[in-house]
C-alpha cells in the first residue's frame, strides 16, 4: 500500500502533464444539461403595451431556463500546488488556474396570461435564448487522493465564485437579461456550477489519465 509520501512525491514527479496536458485535455469536456426554476423573470412585460388601463399581461406561472451545450471551454494558467495529507489514508492534490469558463447555450420560457381587472382573458409564453458563459477566475481546486491497493479519487473540490455573462439572440429586452444574471449569481447556483464541475472531473477521462499517471509513479517507488 502506499503512503501519503509516496502519492505527495507522485503528484510532484507529474507536474509537467498537470500544467501542460490536463489543461489541454479538459477543454471542450462536455457538461450536462441543466434545467432551473428562476421563479418570476418578469418576461411577460414584453406583450403589455401603453395605455391598456385594467388590461395587462402577467406571471402565470414560474420561468423554466434550460442550459445546453456546456463545455469547459477554458482553463488557463493552471499551476500545480504541493500536495498534502489529510489523514493517513487521504492526501489532497491541489492546482491553481487564472481562469476556468465554461460555455454554452441558454433558453427560458415565461407562462404568462393577459388578465382583465384580476381575470384571466388569455395566455401565450415569454420566451428567448442565447449564449452563457460562467467563469471562474484566479482559484483553484483539489482532487482527493484516497489510498488503497492502489491510489483512487474520492473526490474532487473546485472554488471560487462565477461571473456570469447572456448574451441573446432573440427576446432581449434588457431587464430580463438581468433577470437571468442575477439568477445565476446566487449562492445556491453558485453552488450548482461547482457541483456539476466537480462531479465532471472526478468522473472525466483526463482525470482516469491523471489517476494512471500517478500511480505508475507511485508503483515505480514501491
Amino acid at each position: 500500500m502506499a503512503t501519503p509520501q509516496d502519492v505527495i512525491d507522485a503528484w510532484a514527479d507529474i507536474t509537467t502533464w498537470v500544467q501542460d496536458t490536463l489543461p489541454e485535455l479538459a477543454q471542450q469536456q462536455s457538461l450536462p444539461v441543466e434545467t432551473y426554476d428562476p421563479g418570476d423573470l418578469g418576461a411577460c412585460s414584453v406583450f403589455n403595451t401603453p395605455g391598456e388601463g385594467s388590461v395587462g399581461w402577467g406571471s402565470d406561472g414560474d420561468a423554466t431556463i434550460t442550459l445546453t451545450s456546456l463545455k469547459i471551454a477554458s482553463m488557463s494558467g493552471v499551476k500545480i500546488q504541493t500536495a498534502a495529507a489529510v489523514d493517513g489514508t487521504t492526501v489532497h492534490l491541489p492546482l491553481s488556474f487564472s481562469q476556468l469558463g465554461i460555455s454554452g447555450n441558454y433558453s427560458y420560457g415565461q407562462p404568462c396570461a393577459l388578465y382583465d381587472l384580476g381575470k384571466k382573458t388569455d395566455s401565450a409564453t415569454a420566451s428567448g435564448h442565447g449564449s452563457i458563459v460562467q467563469t471562474i477566475s484566479n482559484n483553484s481546486l483539489y482532487y482527493a487522493a484516497k489510498l488503497g491497493d492502489t491510489v483512487t479519487l474520492s473526490n474532487v473540490v473546485v472554488n471560487g465564485a462565477p461571473t456570469v455573462t447572456v448574451t441573446p439572440d432573440t427576446g432581449g429586452m434588457p431587464s430580463w437579461l438581468v433577470a437571468i444574471g442575477n439568477f445565476f449569481s446566487t449562492f445556491k447556483e453558485e453552488d450548482a456550477l461547482r457541483s456539476t464541475l466537480q462531479n465532471v472531473f472526478l468522473t472525466a477521462d483526463f482525470s482516469k489519465t491523471l489517476i494512471a499517471l500517478l500511480n505508475q509513479q507511485i508503483g515505480g517507488r514501491t
